[in-house]
């Protein structure tokens, strides 16, 4: 009896290859073709992504050569500034005009600029407010000292207004730089911490100027790290100024205080900065900051 069934593979395994074969080259042509939507959406991802980093890429170089060549341009000017404004000093006194950076190179600097701020009242003041407004629009270290300095040279309460105006000043351009020139790199380097920021800010919009008021006190986040990410979080410009202006307000108060007693220390004395009392008046201060976001959560104004 004989088994009219027909078998699963009927062909011989050279036209099974064949086959094979033949199926593989329509598929790859489909692909080449675009008619696999599939796959052809997935390539276009591709070269798109590609084509981002790169535009990314090019961005980000491009926003960081810009700011070096403005910061290049400004850190010319303000040299430009100190050799030109400052009156002349004796050669054993040139190597102490610069930043200071410790108490000795800050006794130092006010001991030669004393001898000459009665006659040079002017120029040793627009050298000061610039330097002051340079330091802080590119978050070059040394503001504090600067502050302590102003409060051995002028008057306390004049010191205490220009620190904080060149303070407000200084960080608003800080801040249109990271809104303008550095939009890219900022977001490249901590674009993670603002997205995670900005879900945490969503519901607190309205108490911006409150809360720059507290970060401009506490020790931390950095300066720099609220100059370049608050553009990026949407605080309006004017709440950050004045959040500024106001909150430097209170530590520079502390520095400026030292700073006039700065002719009453010994060689061996130490400035006193972080004491009990300053930390309490600090704190008491950021908490009657935030008195009016808690008034407004109790009555839901």
């Amino acid at each position: 009896m004989t088994d009219d069934r027909t078998p699963l593979l009927s062909s011989s395994p050279e036209e099974e290859h064949q086959r094979i074969q033949s199926y593989t080259e329509t598929t790859t042509n489909e692909i080449e073709n675009g008619h696999d939507p599939t796959i052809q959406k997935t390539i276009v991802e591709e070269q798109k992504s590609t084509l981002w980093r790169s535009i990314k890429s090019k961005a980000y170089l491009r926003s960081i050569i810009m700011l070096v060549v403005f910061f290049a341009i400004f850190t010319t000017l303000e040299i430009a500034l100190l050799k030109l404004n400052l009156p002349s000093v004796g050669p054993e006194d040139e190597d102490a005009l610069k930043f200071p950076k410790n108490l000795k190179e800050l006794r130092r600097l006010n001991e030669i600029l004393s001898k000459y701020i009665d006659n040079h009242f002017i120029n040793v003041y627009i050298t000061y407010f610039a330097t002051y407004v340079y330091l802080q629009s590119f978050s070059v270290p040394g503001s504090m000292w600067l502050s302590i300095l102003g409060g051995a040279l002028f008057n306390f309460w004049l010191t205490l207004f220009t620190v904080s105006i060149c303070s407000a000043i200084g960080s608003t351009v800080a801040y249109l730089i990271s809104a303008s020139l550095g939009s890219v790199a900022v977001v490249h380097l901590i674009g993670d911490r603002i997205a995670k920021w900005n879900e945490q800010l969503v519901n607190h919009k309205q108490h911006m100027l409150n809360y720059m008021i507290v970060l401009r006190i506490a020790p931390l986040p950095p300066n720099w790290t609220i100059n370049l990410g608050a553009p990026h979080l949407k605080v309006p410009i004017g709440a950050f100024f004045w959040g500024t202006f106001i909150g430097v307000a209170p530590p520079s108060f502390i520095h400026v205080q030292a700073g006039a007693a700065l002719d009453r220390l010994s060689s061996s004395d130490e400035l006193q900065l972080v004491t009990p009392t300053n930390v309490a008046c600090l704190v008491a201060v950021g908490i009657v900051a935030l008195i009016p976001v808690f008034v407004r959560r109790y009555y839901k104004l």
